[in-house]
């Protein structure tokens, strides 16, 4: 994928008329207007404007071009929204990796779609499986719901299925659907399973899970990564919870299609779970583009404790809120509503406990306050915590468990202590791993009215070139976000002004926050009608500027009285050549 793939998708898409299809909008001025789509706007702050290709809430501060407007009312990645834009316009893109072909996909759907049929008559047709399914509490409704199937404990009924139809088995052996044997023959690789179909949030059909009836090991075999599907970024659920999520702006993060299906049936329509893998970095960043908060509803084992611990750390770092939910001793999301009903696995969801809140109440079951691991792992406990009143939450409570203590008080600024002292500890561990943080740009509001007629300039065909020119100068801008993107446009454009108009360019325009000025130049009444000559008044402005702060530097230096002097006649000689009837 090259830059020129996306600003030929520029072109070619007018960015009102991809907004309208979701956002009601009006014309105002150069701009259209509407209610902004990503928070409760009761009066007009959003604003599109097709000269940049950009979109703006004044309110909430949601910004971007084609490209962001996709990805984040899709919930897509860029690559996805690429793609989706790039079908939309009508481009062709070059990828750099390997190319899968419409025939590739096509075939492979079919065959995935021809398994799931198997799958779903052979249910039909087992008593041993459907009884399973009643004793699971398994609806019609719900396997229906959720296209749940079984493969038969016969070797290659899949295989012969899939050779009747004309799939290729070499090719369904890619797809994790047979396995070949070691005279060139092929068999099935689920087998007397329970069979779950697992879909993206696209809902295109990807893999499969299995699991046994009885007792047996191991009891689930999932789908392997294929060219359709990758098991660390996919979650069961997605597709049919992701509207609930994005309404919410939650996720409910539970171990299994059982508990997933069960949480859904008990009306906790957000909940997703990951497929025989713990939860990944992907998974983490998936959730991220459909909610702000994810509760952990794991089983209340050890195992299920500690995948609890790791899932709070993924999601943390990606920026999700997190809480944990307690299960009743024994129970997971399906056993639970089959011994309590709906409203139990509604509870447990609703009253999930804060990272912290729940790492303390589980140090209190598992440890006394006579160990001292007790309060080692206290201190790492607190430390962790998200805010400072939190912290002091918990150190009042647990200051008053220390053995033999008489004043809380104490207790307590010695239990900060003790906290203060491992957080010091621990950035000086990682002092060297620190990453510098990139200084704050500019805010907009500082760039100077002469730096914005310039760029205005940039936006009109006929005063582009000057403009261009005067962003080479880079001494000349007075403010930080002025020099930036005076810098960002003769980087993008070494050899020349851009030729494309400005909603192709504009957006491309690299650091974003750049992008900024435009914005500003574009809106500002007073270079309505931007001339060449406006341009070099403002050029004027700017020298002046220039030539006043260097002054000002100079007389702070009273010891360079020749600097000066010399200064003072450059002054003179270039005022007398810029006007020469003076005298």
């Amino acid at each position: 994928m090259v830059a020129d793939e996306r600003d030929e998708i520029r072109s070619r898409i007018n960015i009102v008329d991809l907004v309208g299809k979701t956002v009601l909008l009006k014309k105002a001025g150069k701009s259209w207007k509407g209610l902004c789509p990503f928070h409760a706007d009761k009066n007009p702050s959003f604003t599109v404007d097709p000269t940049l290709g950009t979109y703006r809430c004044w309110s909430c501060g949601e910004h971007g071009d084609i490209f962001s407007w996709v990805m984040k009312t899709r919930h897509l990645e860029f690559v996805e929204a690429l793609r989706f834009l790039a079908d939309m316009a009508g481009v062709t893109l070059n990828s750099r990796g390997p190319s899968v072909s419409k025939s590739d996909k096509a075939r492979w759907a079919a065959a995935m779609q021809d398994a799931l049929s198997f799958y779903r008559e052979q249910l039909l047709k087992s008593e041993n499986a459907l009884g399973y399914c009643q004793r699971r509490g398994l609806t019609n409704e719900a396997l229906s719901e959720w296209e749940i199937g079984y493969a038969p404990d016969v070797s290659d009924a899949l295989a012969n299925q899939l050779k009747r139809k004309g799939h290729s088995l070499a090719e369904c052996r890619e797809l994790y659907l047979v396995e070949e044997d070691t005279v060139g023959g092929y068999y099935d690789r689920f087998r007397g399973r329970l069979m779950f179909p697992i879909r993206n949030e696209n809902n295109d059909l990807i893999a499969f899970g299995g699991r046994l009836l009885g007792d047996g090991h191991p009891k689930y075999i999932n789908s392997s990564d294929t060219p359709l599907y990758k098991k660390s970024r996919v979650l069961y659920g997605m597709n049919r919870a992701k509207d609930a999520m994005a309404k919410e702006k939650r996720a409910v993060l539970v171990e299994g299609y059982l508990d997933v299906i069960a949480c859904h049936a008990s009306g906790v329509k957000c909940a997703v779970a990951s497929l025989g893998t713990a939860l990944a970095e992907d998974h983490a960043k998936l959730l991220k583009r459909w909610c702000e908060q994810v509760i952990i509803l794991y089983d209340s084992d050890a195992a299920g404790q500690k995948a609890a611990d790791r899932a709070v750390e993924i999601l943390r770092n990606e920026g999700l809120r997190t809480r944990i939910a307690l299960m009743p001793e024994g129970e997971d999301p399906d056993t639970l509503l089959r011994t309590a009903g709906p409203s139990a696995v509604q509870h447990a969801v609703e009253t999930g406990l804060r990272p912290t809140e729940y790492k303390v109440r589980k140090l209190l079951a598992t440890s006394t306050p006579d160990q001292d691991v007790f309060w080692t792992q206290a201190v790492e406990i607190l430390a962790d915590a998200s805010n400072e009143m939190e912290m002091d939450r918990y150190v009042v409570e647990l200051a008053a468990l220390y053995p033999g203590s008489t004043d809380p008080i104490a207790s307590q600024n010695a239990l900060r202590r003790e906290i203060m002292k491992f957080k010091r500890r621990r950035r000086t561990a990682h002092a060297d791993e620190a990453v510098p943080r990139p200084a704050t740009p500019m805010l907009s509001r500082e760039l100077h009215a002469s730096e914005l007629a310039i760029f205005r300039g940039l936006l009109e065909p006929g005063v582009r070139q000057l403009a261009w020119n005067v962003c080479g100068e880079g001494d000349l801008f007075v403010s930080e976000l002025g020099g930036q993107t005076a810098a960002a446009i003769r980087a993008a454009f070494p050899s020349g002004p851009p030729s494309e108009k400005p909603s192709v360019w504009v957006p491309a325009i690299e650091p974003e926050h750049v992008r900024e000025a435009f914005s500003l130049a574009q809106h500002d009444l007073r270079f309505e009608g931007i001339t060449v000559r406006l341009v070099e008044d403002a050029v004027m402005r700017l020298r002046r500027i220039q030539k006043t702060r260097e002054l000002q530097q100079i007389k702070k230096q009273p010891q360079d009285n020749e600097r000066l002097k010399d200064f003072l006649n450059k002054l003179k000689e270039r005022h007398q050549n810029h006007n020469p009837d003076a005298s």
